[in-house]
């Protein structure tokens, strides 16, 4: 806490000034505070950067920002030292009111009052030129909203540059593109001010108007100066070592610049060449590589020569100030200037399409050097392309040869799709300097492919088979690969014979992109491709296929068909030559390979031995260096010995075409006297201890490098354990002996170490060159340990005396927990004696977290004197409780007086941590339920007497610690003696809280806690500090969001609060509050209390999870910055959501409006989908809604309030959704969500029959068209014929037809679209007719009449009269029926339905409804009807107007 303070003087008052200091690395000038104290000048010492805020804006003249350099200078042994140690909050308007160590003391002179140096600092103005800030160009920055930020230059023009240069003094200047003077691109991670628009009569960039910010623009630059802007006088040279070959540097105004490589070509380049005196030139493009510093601006682009130019100035060209845009800003033009010819290139010491790469640049042929030019497989790409080859990899380290001549440098930079090694970026070219090249040990080579190639680097005669397809290569599967096969594809890779082999003789490769078709060929093929068959390749469902591989010959090999065994690795393991190792291998084909282990036994491994003089041997799984070695296949598997052989070629083995799917080499141990023994030995508890060895007698270790739980479990089971796992070697004696084996690598399924594969015995020893880790283990500095179980084993342990957790127990194969049943302290103390120690408790209740395996079905009793758990009497019975039982051990046979405590660890202080408590010799911790202020204040003052209270806070428990809760349900009223006389559950009654729950912390005071804001621009916001017993504590947030900001402001007596961007005033949702400015850890000076997250309902902040609490000391560091917040009186909450972005009511960025704040702001399109769409749309009263994304209808500004939205679809709001919180995003305007909102609509295809004129009658039919007429109706009025005319009725016509055998009728399909009543109709009226009136229902489309000739005439005279009886019958008849029913159901009206069945004029059936006892229906008005037709005859019912009301049914 700080003190007040008084500053007297007798001659006059305090004066403030910076003075010129000499320039920083770099060139950026330094200047040093100085304070003017009763009449003497002195220094200023150690000014953190907000006291140079406040220092600088303490000067005037339009300073608004300060920052303290990082360099240091000036002597500190002579003049005045007046303040140092200046802390400020930022706020302040005088460095007078920052708190200070002390100010002007009598030692002030003394040369340890400042310490080693002074610091410097920078004042600023309102606009900035960065990254130097005394020059005239740079990156503009401007200071808003506290804090400075780079500007986007979309739309950055001249009367934008003018105003920035004339408030930087300058009388004009010229806009620069692309981020000139960024220093490798930094500036794309900060925030820039958007769309900046100046007027001539703006005197300051701050009061220009911009629209909003964003992180997704270049940031704009100028160049200002006072002289005349004259774009004729410039000066064109080559930036190059060569002196020819180099990126074209332009001198304008004495700054250097590039060109643009855009429209950069040969005829730019030539032009540029002849004016340096050249006969030619190549264009390429110049990597503007990104260690150089700033890059420079781009004076030129768009060059346009034609050829005939003396220099780049008669071209056209874009330039100085109108270059806007530059499609490439990491490369600028370049040349290659010659006066014989160009740039050529050739293969050399090889093939035709393998060998050196050479080059000839001004007609002298050299080589090029692989190691500094960086010559990737890209580059070789692109130079086998230019020589016809589809596709090249490198050969390092002169594969063929080395070369003679002049070693050039170049660095190219290909993407893999050039077709040229002139088309890549690259650096120009230049002679080696190197003593490494220039000795022609690192000449460049490639091997070019065409259709096919081979996997190995090494051996190019052999490898697997990869085919091109797709400008991609595919490996081929072994099925149906054979010898014709490989030499197809052996003689297309230059050879003159070749033999297949099958299997992954390479070893297994997972990563392979394998080719689903089988290459099964003749031998006669010219090309591989050609035998590509479309059968599928064995394994293909399970991803199991083996690749096919393939060895050359050359014609002038002798191809030896035998197979000679010998030995590989050979070495003598023992100091006494009782032991010989190694691994075998057979030569075949003229090409040494490897012999699979699988069925490589005891008996092969005696062949072997014997053949050595050894009495037996025995096998190994042997892998190279600790991995399968690649760089020879395997060619014999399936070895089937006696072991009565005299030699491995005696044995019955399979060949190359008749593999295994191989992981290890066949190795072997020869031995005299003894085989191999292992044992444990070393510890100090039982069965647990280090790894030993015996070999032939000869004792040693297994280094610890790789050992796993599946190695140690392995070698527990092979000595009869029942499982096991790792233990420290650092807990033992060290091994002694020989370390006879490491990188062992079982699966845990052996049945012994010897089964498991490693590289070798006694490797360290051998003529072997053993690995980098067999070197870290020579000196038994990491011997590996185990641990075995017989049958019991607890699930944690805990230190090094101590172990606890879950007790299982080995049962049919597999581990079970003991049900805690019955489970008391003798069952518990008789395993902790079986494990080793002293005594122990039980612990019931599934006491160490949550566990889904199976639980024992027994129930042991012991008596307290057994040895082992198993001895007990057990009983089974079903686990009645579900819970597991587990033990706490210890060799801490006293309880100490103790009874409360902080567990040690960085995370505990004297006065804060995680509280302990001891229930008898236990130590355990509290659980978080009940756990309060009240009880911390009981348990501080039992921790220490000088304690006047604590505050209970909470810390996520962490598994490892392997402690219980023993406390839970406390509570204490805050006037105990002891936390043990609270209210509490009982220890081992029915206790319910968690393992993993919260574990109780508290933080002791002598005075007091409590929080406040500082810093800030209003009382209720600013920087949120805690402080204790005076000491002040920033809030270090891993999460600070609305939910945190809200219990942090509530319990400073406000309603709500969110958090302000960490040193500025923007809110959070504002793109100006970066994501990056929330993760940007820093080095805090003062105490630290560390918060991890709250779940809103907390009523304090120390309430909430913390992942340390408090912690002391200077210089710690936080992942985050200070925690920020701003409160209100108000709860915050959108209260108003609408469209905007575009001139529409239904179309448009979705914003919400948050009251309180008086901000409208966007939503994030971040799961932006139809559902939340729809939401949004109902609320704009349409019913459907379609989600946008990507600020398709145009970018918002301002706050961004929502992210992450998830509606259910039942919401009447947005604000109703789910989302990250208020103003919690990680977007920028760019992903604004949008909306398009629109009336449902359904539509329906139906067919009609063309038909003649028929009366107008209501009618029924399969195919349903409901139309209306355009002009008035009339109602018939008597049931004979009419013909259709613009006055009839409203109908729905309906027609099942049937084709008549001699006549067919045609038929056309009508579309109608159906529309919900209060729906726009989306169908418009074709020429022609007359539009819909409203009210109506579908549209109309009219008939077509169908001629009829004399014949039919006659048919429809005989017809009609006969229909006509028929129908005034069917009435009749109807009438009578009907007055039937109404006698039988007189309370009941009736609708009956006639169907009557005619046959029109054109041969259809017609279905003729004739309704009694109705009213007539306007199917105008009447809205939308469900028709159907039955054995009943057909009825009209009304339904619901649904979505799916509107289809007409059947």
């Amino acid at each position: 806490m700080a003190e007040a303070g008084v500053l007297c003087y007798r001659t006059s008052a305090v004066e403030f000034r910076i003075v010129r200091g000499p320039s920083s690395f770099g060139g950026s000038q330094n200047y040093y505070p100085q304070i003017k104290y009763d009449g003497r000048w002195g220094r200023v010492c150690s000014l953190g950067t907000a006291a140079a805020n406040v220092f600088c804006r303490q000067l005037g003249q339009g300073y608004v920002s300060g920052q303290r350099n990082y360099f240091y200078g000036g002597s500190r042994n002579s003049g005045r030292n007046w303040l140092r140690y200046v802390y400020c909050e930022g706020s302040e308007t005088s460095i007078l009111q920052c708190a200070n160590y002390d100010f002007g003391r009598p030692d002030s002179t003394n040369s340890n009052f400042c310490g080693y140096s002074v610091n410097s600092l920078s004042c600023f103005k309102s606009v900035r030129l960065r990254p130097y800030d005394d020059k005239s160009y740079g990156l503009v920055s401007a200071f808003k909203n506290n804090q400075f930020n780079y500007v986007c230059d979309k739309g950055w023009d001249q009367t934008e540059t003018d105003v920035v240069c004339k408030e930087l003094g300058y009388k004009t200047g010229l806009p620069l593109c692309c981020s000139a003077f960024s220093y490798a691109y930094s500036t794309k991670k900060f925030t820039r001010m958007g769309d900046v628009n100046c007027s001539a009569n703006d005197t300051s960039l701050t009061s220009c108007a911009f629209n909003g910010t964003t992180q997704r623009c270049l940031a704009a630059s100028v160049f200002c100066t006072n002289d005349t802007v004259n774009t004729t006088d410039f000066t064109v040279s080559l930036d190059s070592e060569s002196g020819y070959s180099g990126v074209v540097s332009v001198t304008y105004m004495g700054l250097d610049g590039h060109i643009c490589r855009d429209d950069w070509d040969d005829k730019d380049a030539t032009v540029m060449c002849k004016s340096l005196g050249f006969s030619g030139g190549q264009a390429y493009y110049h990597y503007r590589t990104r260690n150089s510093g700033e890059l420079p601006p781009f004076w030129f682009s768009n060059v346009n020569c034609t050829g005939n130019e003396t220099t780049l100035a008669e071209c056209s060209y874009t330039g100085f100030g109108k270059v806007r845009r530059c499609s490439d800003v990491g490369h600028a033009a370049g040349v290659l200037c010659y006066n014989k010819q160009g740039t050529f290139f050739r293969l050399a010491g090889g093939g035709q399409n393998y060998g050196r790469v050479e080059v000839s640049v001004e007609g002298v042929w050299g080589t090029i050097c692989d190691y500094s030019t960086s010559w990737s497989n890209l580059d070789a790409k692109a130079f086998c392309r230019s020589i016809g080859f589809a596709d090249g990899s490198v050969q390092k380290g002169s594969a063929y040869g080395k070369g003679s001549g002049v070693v050039w440098d170049n660095y190219w930079r290909c993407n893999g799709n050039e077709t040229s090694l002139n088309q890549c970026s690259q650096t120009g070219w230049t002679v080696s300097s190197s003593s490494l090249c220039n000795s022609h040990n690192r000449d460049a080579s490639v091997y070019c492919y065409q259709n096919v190639r081979l996997s190995q680097e090494v051996d190019k005669s052999m490898g697997y088979v990869q085919i091109y397809q797709g400008d991609d290569w595919k490996t081929v599967c072994s099925t149906g690969f054979n010898d014709s096969a490989a030499r197809v594809v052996c003689r297309e890779l230059g050879f003159a014979d070749g033999r297949a082999v099958c299997c992954s003789a390479f070893g297994p490769k997972p990563y392979l992109d394998m080719l689903n078709q089988t290459v099964q060929c003749s031998g006669n093929e010219e090309s591989t491709q050609e035998c590509i068959t479309d059968k599928f390749c064995d394994g293909a469902a399970d991803g199991s296929m083996n690749y096919a591989s393939v060895i050359c010959q050359n014609a002038s090999q002798v191809i030896d068909e035998g197979f000679n065994f010998t030995i590989q690795g050979g070495h003598y393991t023992s100091e006494r030559n009782h032991s010989y190792s190694g691994f075998a291998v057979v030569s075949h084909l003229g090409v040494t390979g490897k012999i699979c282990n699988r069925n490589w036994d005891n008996n092969a491994a005696r062949v072997v031995c014997t053949g050595l003089g050894f009495k037996d041997g025995l096998v190994y799984s042997h892998v190279r260096g600790g991995v399968l070695n690649d760089d020879e296949p395997f060619l014999v598997a399936g070895v089937n010995c006696t072991g009565a052989e005299t030699s491995l070629e005696n044995c019955t083995f399979r060949g190359p075409l008749d593999l295994d799917n191989c992981s290890a080499e066949a190795g072997f141990l020869c031995f005299n006297d003894s085989g191999v023994t292992f044992r444990i030995a070393g510890g100090d508890k039982s069965m647990e201890g280090l790894v030993e060895v015996l070999v032939g007698g000869e004792i040693g270790t297994i280094c610890g490098r790789g050992w796993n739980n599946a190695d140690a479990s392995v070698l527990c089971k092979q000595l009869g354990y029942a499982d096991g796992e790792t233990s420290n070697s650092e807990d033992f004696q060290f091994g002694k002996g020989q370390v006879w084996l490491s990188n062992i690598g079982c699966t845990g399924q052996e049945k012994s170490l010897l089964d498991c594969a490693h590289n070798g015995w006694n490797i360290l020893d051998s003529k072997i060159s053993p690995s980098f880790s067999d070197y870290w283990c020579r000196y038994h500095l990491n011997d590996a340990g185990v641990k075995c179980y017989d049958n019991v084993q607890l699930s944690i342990g805990f230190e090094k005396f101590l172990s606890s957790g879950r007790v299982n127990v080995y049962s049919a194969g597999a581990w079970r927990a003991v049900c805690s049943d019955g489970w008391s302290d003798s069952e518990a103390r008789v395993v902790c004696k079986q494990k080793g120690y002293k005594t122990g408790q039980a612990v019931s209740g599934s006491a160490f977290g949550e566990y889904t395996g199976p639980i024992l079905s027994s129930q042991f009793t012991c008596n307290g004197s057994e040895d082992y758990l198993l001895n007990c009497s057990r009983q089974d019975s079903p686990c009645t409780s579900g819970s597991y039982a587990s033990a706490v051990c210890s060799n801490e046979a006293n309880a100490t007086d103790e009874r409360v405590r902080f567990v040690s660890g960085v995370t505990s202080t004297s006065y804060s941590g995680v509280v302990q408590v001891r229930i008898g010799s236990l130590w355990g911790r509290v659980c978080s339920n009940g756990w309060d202020d009240k009880a911390a204040s009981v348990a501080c003052r039992e921790l220490d007497r000088r304690f006047a209270g604590g505050k209970a806070f909470m810390q996520p428990y962490r598994t490892r610690a392997g402690v219980p809760i023993v406390l839970e349900s406390l509570s204490c009223n805050g006037t105990e003696a002891s936390i043990q006389d609270c209210s509490r559950v009982p220890w081992k009654s029915n206790q319910t809280c968690s393992y993993e729950n919260n574990t109780a912390a508290m933080v002791c005071y002598e005075q007091d806690i409590s929080f406040s804001l500082v810093g800030g621009n209003t009382p209720n916001s600013g920087r949120l500090e805690l402080r204790r017993d005076g000491l002040r504590a920033e809030i270090c947030a891993r999460t600070w969001t609305s939910v945190e900001a809200k219990v942090a402001c509530q319990q400073l007596g406000y309603s709500d609060g969110i958090p302000l961007c960490p040193e500025s005033g923007y809110f959070i949702g504002d793109p100006l509050c970066t994501r990056s400015q929330f993760t940007t850890g820093r080095a805090i000076s003062v105490w630290r209390w560390t918060l991890r997250e709250c779940e809103g309902v907390e009523k304090s902040l120390l309430s909430c999870s913390t992942t340390d609490g408090w912690r002391d000391g200077f210089n710690t560091y936080c992942i985050r910055p200070p925690a920020s917040v701003h409160c209100f009186n108000e709860t915050l909450a959108i209260t108003r959501t609408r469209l905007a972005g575009q001139d529409s009511s239904n179309f448009g960025r979705v914003e919400v409006y948050v009251p309180e704040l008086k901000s409208w702001g966007t939503v994030c399109d971040d799961l932006w989908n139809d559902v939340d769409a729809t939401v949004v749309c109902k609320e704009m009263g349409f019913s459907k809604g379609k989600a946008l994304h990507s600020a398709v209808c145009g970018q918002g500004t301002g706050p961004i309030w929502l992210d992450n939205v998830k509606c259910r679809g039942n919401e009447t709001s947005l604000k109703q959704c789910s989302s990250a919180g208020l103003g919690q995003h990680n977007c920028d305007h760019t992903e604004d969500a949008c909306v398009d909102c629109f009336d449902e609509t359904v539509s329906t295809v139906m067919t009609t029959r063309e038909t003649t004129e028929m009366p107008t009658k209501t009618t029924a039919s399969i195919s349903v068209t409901t139309t209306r007429e355009t002009t008035p109706t009339t109602t018939p009025t008597s049931t004979k014929p009419t013909e259709l005319s613009s006055t009839a009725k409203t109908t729905t016509t309906m027609s099942s037809t049937v084709k008549s055998s001699t006549e067919q009728s045609k038929s056309t399909e009508q579309t109608t679209s159906v529309v919900t009543p209060g729906q726009k109709s989306t169908e418009k009226p074709t020429s022609g007719s007359t539009p819909p009136s409203s009210g109506s229902f579908g549209t109309f489309t009219p008939e077509e009449h169908v001629g009829m000739g004399p014949e039919m005439t006659i048919l429809v005279a005989v017809l009609v009269p006969i229909l006509l009886i028929i129908i005034i019958a069917a009435i009749v008849v109807g009438i009578l029926w009907y007055k039937a029913r109404q006698r039988g159901k007189a309370s009941q009206s009736s609708v009956i339905d006639t169907p009557v069945s005619n046959q029109t004029m054109d041969g259809s059936l017609q279905m003729t409804n004739v309704m009694f006892g109705m009213e007539e229906i306007n199917f105008q008005n009447a809205g939308p009807y469900n028709i159907t037709l039955g054995d009943s005859g057909g009825g009209f019912t009304k339904e619901s107007t649904d979505d799916k009301a509107n289809l007409v049914k059947f």
